[in-house]
Order: C-alpha cells, then sequence, then structure tokens
C-alpha cells in the first residue's frame, strides 16, 4: 500500500474540544477534523476530499495560558479589534459580544507523524504541494504555526511491532484486536461536517488513545517498518 508520510512540528498548540467553554482544554494530539483541514488547506480544495488518516506523536510538555475569550450573541458581527491597555479604550457592545477570562491549554514542543491514504493523483498532488509552498501553514490556531521537517513516500504492509512508537489514535473498531484495554482512554473526534440551514452538523468517529510504547497483542499490524500505521476512515 502507497501511503504518503508526513513529520510536523509546531513549538505550540491548541486543538480545542469541542463544548470546552470554562477551560480550553486539548486533545492531546490533532483530531482527524483538524488534520483533514490542513491537508485541504494545502490542496486548496473547494470541496471534501475523503482521505484515510492514521494521526500519531508526542509532545515535551503541557502549560496553561490565561486569555480574554469573546462569545458571540449574532451568527454575523463586524470585525473587532482589541483596544486593551489603549487609554481610550472602548467599552464591548454587549448587544453582540460578551468577554470573560479564560484558562487555555497549550501543548508544548508538538511533533506529528501522519500517514495519507487516497486516491495516488491526490497524493500525488500533496506531495508537490508541499514541496511548493508560497506561505506557512498552521494547524489547529492560526497561530500554531507548523515546521515541515518530511514529506515522502512510504510503503505499508502487515507486519509484527511489538508497540507503538508514539501516541496514537487507534479507531474503535481495531482496538480490541491489538491491545490490552486495561485503563483505557477513548475520544470522540470530529470528523467532517455538513451545513444545513447554516449550522454545522459535525459527524465524530470514536478511537482509542494508546499511549507511547504500548504493547501490541501478538499480530501483524500495518506498518511501514518504523511506525504502526491505523488509517481512520473518512
Amino acid at each position: 500500500m502507497k501511503l504518503l508520510r508526513l513529520k510536523l512540528f509546531q513549538e505550540t498548540a491548541c486543538f480545542l474540544k469541542p463544548f470546552a467553554y470554562k477551560v480550553g482544554e486539548t486533545y492531546p494530539l490533532a483530531p482527524f477534523s483538524t488534520v483533514k483541514g490542513m491537508l485541504h488547506a494545502v490542496l486548496g480544495a473547494t470541496e471534501y476530499i475523503p482521505m484515510n488518516i492514521s494521526i500519531q506523536g508526542q509532545s515535551e510538555s503541557f502549560m496553561i495560558d490565561y486569555q480574554r475569550k469573546f462569545m458571540y450573541k449574532k451568527a454575523e458581527v463586524p470585525p473587532i479589534v482589541t483596544t486593551d491597555g489603549l487609554p481610550e479604550a472602548p467599552l464591548p457592545d454587549s448587544k453582540l459580544y460578551t468577554t470573560m477570562p479564560m484558562y487555555q491549554h497549550l501543548l508544548f514542543n508538538v511533533e506529528h507523524v501522519i500517514h495519507v491514504d487516497a486516491e495516488e493523483t491526490i497524493l500525488n498532488e500533496l506531495y508537490n504541494k508541499f514541496h511548493q509552498l508560497s506561505t506557512t501553514i498552521s494547524m489547529g490556531r492560526w497561530e500554531d504555526i507548523v515546521r515541515i521537517d518530511e514529506v515522502r513516500f512510504v510503503e505499508a504492509d502487515y507486519q509484527k511491532m511489538k508497540s507503538v512508537k508514539y501516541n496514537q489514535y487507534v479507531p474503535k473498531t481495531e482496538e480490541k484486536v491489538f491491545f490490552n484495554l486495561s485503563n483505557s482512554v477513548y475520544f470522540r473526534l470530529p470528523r467532517k461536517y455538513e451545513i444545513n440551514n447554516g449550522i454545522r452538523n459535525w459527524d465524530y468517529v470514536v478511537a482509542l488513545y494508546v499511549s507511547k510504547d504500548k504493547k501490541i497483542k501478538n499480530k501483524s499490524v500495518l506498518t511501514d517498518g518504523t511506525y504502526t500505521i491505523f488509517l481512520m476512515e473518512g
């Protein structure tokens, strides 16, 4: 199986969990929808492109930032210019939005290894686009710029592997086959959305979060020879 493998680095990252209102919680790795969004941005896509993706990685540490959050009361509001600290800073327009301080979780020195399975024309276009970028790219927040350490094609097949190299998402359909599920952690990851009546309706995929060096049962697993690969469909 021919796959495109990406190695990405971010100094800081926040992959915000949905409905995290009181505290800005982050997923430990980029969720499916965030990776797909980044890939679609690189392609300059104007419509949804099906891809199967394997996501793994690690971060050096976890930090907490203290930020001012804006909460909008209407679907459409004019652009807001922040004026904090200026002598004549206007008061917030309470009819349009409100603000509150919030703790924001951040990951520090984040590494991702991503495998992409798609039609060969899409993989080739992604490869070429990553090698001819005219601007920086982000994954998650706009300010969390991505450093691209590797973009290459790899061949994957089924082999026996002792353990996973990095923390990794594993689709729920494959969890029991490969892992002992004691002390398991699951995430409901956003995958894609459809807009109905101006509202985004999200589709989710449930995945097991496997910690680095987790032992694999005596089974053959999809691998490129270095990394285990668990593709989430989408």
